[in-house]
């Protein structure tokens, strides 16, 4: 909550071995020594597509703060086992349709951070109600469900509203889908905290790829965008 920008690395893996495959490069990579990786859990129901199951990640213990982005349809029956991978941080979806104040609570009783997932048409005056509750707010930048989709403009303004709201509740703004090079700077302009990077991270080299991330946030910034 300093205002501090980060940018963390996401695993969206289907498969085991890409999954420890994703997970050796990022702990590889010096500048994510001690920060944090999120890992992206699908059912196939909320999200048309299938990741890796919590059993995967126990199987390979990892240094890194764990942050778990629940795309599930009953994220309340992932929340013990994900407690038990000793996870820092649950983000599930704004969209479920009813539970979301006794799910927060019962991530909160455990000691963890918990945040709110909106698909790109969600608003974010649905956040009203949780403001003050919740550690984090995900501003999904694009579908939810698969990887290496391009960003959607239109959530740049939903950023800088979500902004807004910071003087109601202590909150992070992450920002996650499709950031790249080009539009990093746009979204840490408008008020995001976290950057997450996926696909844009994994495709060559990945410290390459996040110094050119950095370059493209502080020249974003420096023009006033």
């Amino acid at each position: 909550m300093n205002g501090k920008l980060q940018i963390i690395p996401t695993i969206l893996a289907t498969t085991e071995k890409e999954y420890k495959s994703k997970l050796q490069e990022i702990e590889n990579t010096p500048e994510f020594e001690g920060g944090w990786v999120q890992i992206d859990l699908m059912d196939n129901k909320f999200v048309q597509n299938t990741s890796i199951t919590p059993e995967v990640i126990a199987r390979y213990p990892t240094s890194l703060k764990k942050e778990a982005h629940l795309m599930v349809e009953y994220p309340e029956s992932w929340i013990d086992e994900l407690v038990n991978l000793k996870v820092e941080r649950i983000i599930f979806p704004l969209e479920d349709k009813e539970g979301i104040t006794e799910r927060v609570t019962h991530i909160k009783n455990h000691g963890l951070e918990v945040g709110l997932a909106l698909n790109p048409e969600t608003p974010v005056a649905k956040l009203e109600p949780y403001i003050g509750t919740i550690d984090l707010v995900l501003i999904l930048s694009v579908h939810p469900g698969f990887g290496g989709q391009k960003f959607l403009p239109g959530v740049l303004p939903k950023i800088k509203e979500a902004a807004a709201l910071k003087e109601r509740g202590r909150f992070l703004i992450e920002v996650d889908g499709g950031i790249n090079k080009e539009v990093a700077g746009r979204a840490a302009a408008e008020g995001a905290d976290i950057l997450v990077v996926g696909s844009h991270l994994f495709d060559g080299n990945v410290s390459e790829n996040l110094e050119k991330i950095w370059q493209a946030v502080f020249a974003g910034k420096s023009s006033g965008h």
